[in-house]
């Protein structure tokens, strides 16, 4: 991995960023403050091609030739820089589409494909308590319990759901759903699916192999990765801008040698966690056999980044950073998300080192 962009990343990072930062930014408060995406969100989004960028061409997707991992974690970084709650919806497609591609049989690209050209949403859940209880008749399963809370669950059409070594598809019409909004990412439409007998058929069930299960997780943590260091990077810069205009005793608290230090300490932090996963996302790319353990060690790297950024951007604000008239509040409420989702890495880590002895 060499580092340097080629033209057409340098072109989509460049894209991706005037969007995060004209559109994203302007529509994140109002959207955390109603609890819903923009209408605008989906028209824009589309015009620069989210949604369907891992939908084959062939079924009227914008993918031609293998993903590139690396630059979606490029964007996922800008989007992280814009809303995390809405770069969660415009990411939510990629891993339900992929794992579909990869092990799908036609019935469920069919099925999922046809669902996402015509405008609807999938994600991506993974059972990482065990707490569902899956049979097996026949060739297909039957699952029990509850899902969630996922973004974008409270409005998709289809759920890829990795549970235990199986990778399915469910339908979820019909099924029965809540939608929530957490205190972060309160735009991504969250929600919690109730499984009771939920039949998944054989067609629709992707692979029975823990491999493809580690495969998907990692796509999922990589992008995770990304979006975290960049909601690092936006709470720093906002703490940098309001440390130049606000004086105390005569001088921009920007000038304070402890200011300085916190920032700069955070700061290092969420550019490790970039280079971490902008690695981790070549090493997915290059099917180097590590990818999944740097995907896992990229995650856990940026989480703990962007919940020190965030409060760290906090405390330069002072008390103004706990009001919602100011960004960092929202991030640091954000951050929290991103160690909600697809199981505690560290833990899953320990058991591990622990079941080979």
């Amino acid at each position: 991995m060499d580092g340097k962009l080629d033209d057409e990343q340098e072109m989509i990072v460049q894209t991706v960023r005037r969007f995060a930062d004209r559109d994203l930014r302007g529509w994140g408060a109002e959207a955390d403050r109603s609890g819903a995406a923009p209408d605008r969100l989906t028209a824009a989004a589309s015009e620069l091609g989210f949604f369907l960028d891992a939908v084959p061409a062939s079924a009227d997707g914008l993918l031609e030739g293998d993903y590139a991992h690396v630059t979606r974690a490029l964007r996922g970084y800008e989007l992280g820089r814009g809303c995390a709650a809405l770069a969660a919806l415009l990411e939510t497609n990629v891993e339900p589409a992929l794992a579909v591609g990869a092990w799908g049989t036609s019935a469920a690209k069919q099925q999922v494909f046809g669902a996402l050209a015509s405008g609807g949403l999938a994600t991506f859940g993974h059972d990482s308590r065990g707490a569902l209880e899956v049979t097996e008749s026949g060739g297909e399963l039957r699952i029990t319990g509850k899902v969630g809370p996922l973004p974008a669950l409270g409005v998709a059409s289809h759920l890829v759901l990795a549970v235990r070594d199986a990778l399915v598809v469910i339908s979820l019409d019909g099924v029965r759903r809540e939608a929530i909004v957490p205190s972060g990412w309160r735009a991504a439409k969250w929600g919690i699916a109730h499984l009771d007998g939920q039949r998944v058929p054989a067609e629709l069930v992707l692979a029975r192999d823990a491999a493809a299960v580690t495969e998907v997780l990692s796509w999922a943590r990589v992008s995770l990765a990304a979006r975290a260091a960049g909601v690092a990077t936006a709470a720093l810069d906002h703490a940098e801008a309001y440390a130049r205009e606000r004086v105390q005793f005569g001088h921009p608290i920007g000038q304070f040698e402890a200011l300085i230090r916190l920032r700069d300490d955070a700061m290092t932090s969420a550019i490790a966690a970039r280079v971490f996963a902008l690695h981790a996302a070549w090493a997915i790319d290059a099917r180097r056999p590590e990818a999944a353990d740097l995907a896992s060690r990229a995650r856990v790297l940026a989480g703990d980044a962007v919940a020190k950024a965030t409060v760290d951007a906090v405390q330069i604000y002072g008390g103004y950073g706990f009001v919602t008239d100011f960004p960092v509040e929202k991030l640091m409420r954000d951050a929290r998300a991103f160690e909600a989702l697809h199981g505690d890495e560290r833990l899953g880590r320990i058991l591990a080192a622990k079941g080979a002895k």
